[in-house]
């Protein structure tokens, strides 16, 4: 299958929605029958996940540079073991210390198995091709939410919560583990060897402080660590400010089920456009796009129409800044050590992003005022965009350098 790009994308892309729907989307969905067996508070269960994210945060680098070094066949296959063994022993938890330990755990296999490592992977198998096979991976990916949501509520309207997490491991040991252990591709020969040793990864250290000096480096991170935190805090507290708005259930069960389609059409139609669209001209239309959504959800009336106009241009700058994340790096920075650049980038986002939803509620508590929260959100949604300006800056001062 491997010389078959298409199925290769495909199969990778049906053990994302695995493990996105096992790993991150069903969270939520246990958090309730938990707190109704055990008697552990919300705030507790939820916290779980917020170390958890944390967790894969500063496993970002550490994984970037193994897949430099090793290739992802090996790393992710183990990260997919490792999520099948703790979604079990999250099914046995007695005790909150373990659920921590569990959700610990948990982290670091998302670290090694959701789009991050899997970017890295197809960037240096596709090289030149990595976007368009990027775009197809998250296009596919991008049901995990619509699959497993639905599958998941199911079996929790017939089966204890303790029953539907082995189950969520016998999906996951059945079609995660095979994909990853047999069709991740093998290291590439532009990575680095894995018998460089101490000279290959000083080589590594010194590439990455350089990168550390570069503007349009620091411009990326910024960027992406902004949206994720943007994202992050608008939809974990999205249900509560339109609650807290009056907005009747109906509307914001329907402005919360536009996000996902929305986000699939956006891929889907940077997937059509291809090469026509330009990272850079993608790039300045999201980054135009989310600060211009949060503003409809703050100064709009809370109508049908406006949340929905809201849920559409915020899922497809959701869905195409996801691509953008494995696909910009690569082109403005090149791919030499990318692991260890994709790491470097994606630590700060994932721990921005584990601690966003805290930061909102606390935003919220301390103002009185949900409105406050989310001009905070845009303010934020306005340093990325500032972020993805600089890099572009950066980026054409570099070209200019050259071409003299």
């Amino acid at each position: 299958m491997r010389n078959r790009p298409t199925l290769l994308i495909a199969a990778l892309g049906v053990a994302q929605i695995v493990s996105w729907g096992s790993l991150y989307y069903s969270f939520s969905l246990f958090v309730l029958p938990m707190q109704q067996t055990t008697g552990w508070s919300l705030t507790a269960l939820n916290g779980a996940l917020t170390c958890g994210l944390l967790v894969a945060g500063l496993c970002a680098l550490p994984v970037g540079t193994f897949i430099d070094r090793h290739g992802g066949r090996g790393l992710m296959t183990a990260g997919a073991l490792g999520a099948v063994v703790l979604l079990g022993a999250w099914s046995q938890v007695e005790t909150l210390t373990a659920f921590y330990a569990v959700w610990l755990g948990l982290g670091a296999c998302m670290s090694a198995v959701l789009y991050e490592p899997l970017f890295v992977v197809l960037t240096y198998h596709f090289k030149t091709d990595a976007r368009r096979a990027i775009t197809t991976l998250t296009l596919v990916a991008g049901f995990a939410s619509t699959v497993f949501m639905p599958l998941i509520e199911t079996l929790l309207g017939l089966l204890p919560w303790r029953e539907v997490l082995l189950v969520l491991a016998l999906i996951y040991a059945v079609i995660t583990v095979p994909v990853h252990a047999f069709l991740i591709p093998s290291r590439p020969q532009d990575s680095a060897p894995a018998s460089a040793g101490t000279d290959e990864r000083g080589a590594a250290r010194i590439y990455l402080r350089a990168r550390l000096r570069d503007p349009a480096f620091w411009g990326l991170t910024v960027w992406f660590t902004a949206y994720s935190g943007t994202a992050s805090g608008l939809m974990f507290q999205l249900v509560p400010y339109l609650k807290a708005n009056g907005v009747p259930i109906a509307t914001i069960l329907v402005t919360v089920a536009l996000v996902g389609p929305s986000q699939v059409a956006g891929r889907l139609l940077l997937m059509l456009a291809g090469d026509r669209a330009s990272t850079a001209a993608v790039g300045a239309f999201t980054t135009t796009l989310t600060p211009l959504a949060v503003l409809v959800l703050i100064l709009a009336p809370p109508t049908t129409a406006m949340l929905a106009l809201f849920a559409v241009m915020f899922g497809i700058a959701n869905g195409v800044t996801t691509i953008l994340r494995g696909v910009a790096p690569a082109e403005w920075l090149g791919r030499a050590h990318y692991g260890s650049v994709m790491g470097a980038i994606g630590a700060p986002m994932m721990v921005v992003a584990a601690l966003a939803p805290l930061a909102t509620a606390a935003i919220w508590s301390a103002s009185g005022n949900a409105r406050t929260m989310q001009w905070a959100v845009l303010a934020v949604a306005v340093t990325g965009a500032t972020g993805f300006w600089t890099a572009i800056a950066a980026r054409d001062s570099a070209t200019r350098s050259l071409a003299t």
